[in-house]
């Protein structure tokens, strides 16, 4: 294949790799807009949208680019197909990230207690200015998880999740989770032990001290992880009496410099665009890459 030829190619193969990441990108964003503004199917956990459905994108991507990957020798194929994959996904979770931060609702209050418990339900982050926990019934619940690895030995995840009512709001629950991760496999049942009653026995009660000096919360939905969260409300015992999970509301204490920034997604597609295109590029140009049998067709 003629040089001019080979070029003419390779920039299709990419041209049209781009548009579909960028269409495939837009409308993803779109439907986000969409889902968080309509508020569509709650119970979705937000790991579906964030993560599985990207990925999924990633290979409608490659099923729309298999007939241009058709111009590469066989060995190629899989790799090239893999950059693509790789690339797209990252741009879509990056761009279903910026929709859906686009869409957050962030109320700032003086106190909580100017604030129905509609008004709490319905934004997505708290600034509150004051708050008064009721750190008399605080509550805990220790839980584990094995991390496996593929590449070197496996880890254990330690993580605490901690649950603190306000006095002056019903059903209001300030919540807090802390993690510590330990090598997993060939230690002795005796040393994890350890190493478990050292962690509850160092963060237990610690929302006690940030409770009082927080601010920023996120308010918990049907869609977030807080299943721990509401086993413990449900068992703490609060001046006004158990609080069924359907009546809980639940804030997660967020520090400032925790709070996602859409501009940094901006830098991570652009990152990601530049990185695949410049592997898809070095790769493409290079000899014994295109099928020779193009010039015929």
């Amino acid at each position: 294949m003629k040089p001019e030829e080979s070029k003419t190619v390779v920039f299709t193969i990419l041209g049209r790799t781009l548009l579909n990441i960028v269409a495939v990108a837009l409308t993803f964003a779109v439907i986000i807009l969409a889902w968080e503004k309509y508020d569509w199917l709650p119970f979705v956990k937000n790991i579906i949208r964030g993560v599985v459905i990207p990925i999924l994108l990633g290979g409608l991507l490659v099923f729309l680019l298999r007939h241009k990957v058709d111009a590469l020798k066989d060995k190629w194929k899989p790799f090239v197909m893999f950059v693509i994959f790789l690339t797209g996904t990252l741009v879509f979770v990056n761009a279903g990230i910026i929709a859906r931060e686009a869409c957050s609702k962030v109320v700032k209050v003086d106190n909580v207690t100017t604030l129905s418990n509609e008004e709490i339900t319905r934004a997505d982050y708290l600034l509150i200015e004051s708050i008064e926990p009721d750190t008399s019934s605080c509550n805990y619940l220790f839980d584990a998880a094995v991390i496996h690895s593929r590449r070197g030995s496996d880890h254990i995840r330690f993580l605490l999740y901690q649950v603190c009512p306000l006095k002056n709001k019903k059903g209001v629950f300030l919540c807090t989770r802390t993690k510590e991760t330990h090598p997993y496999g060939t230690i002795s049942e005796n040393r994890l032990q350890q190493w478990k009653t050292d962690f509850v026995n160092r963060e237990e009660g610690s929302i006690k001290r940030v409770a009082p000096s927080a601010h920023f919360f996120k308010v918990l939905h049907q869609s977030d992880h807080s299943e721990q969260y509401q086993t413990i409300a449900a068992i703490c015992n609060t001046r006004y009496g158990a609080i069924s999970p359907e009546h809980q509301i639940l804030l997660e204490i967020r520090q400032p410099d925790t709070i996602k920034r859409w501009e940094d997604n901006v830098l991570y597609i652009f990152l990601s665009l530049l990185v695949g295109f410049s592997v898809l590029a070095i790769t493409l140009m290079g000899k014994g890459v295109l099928n020779e049998g193009l010039r015929d067709r």
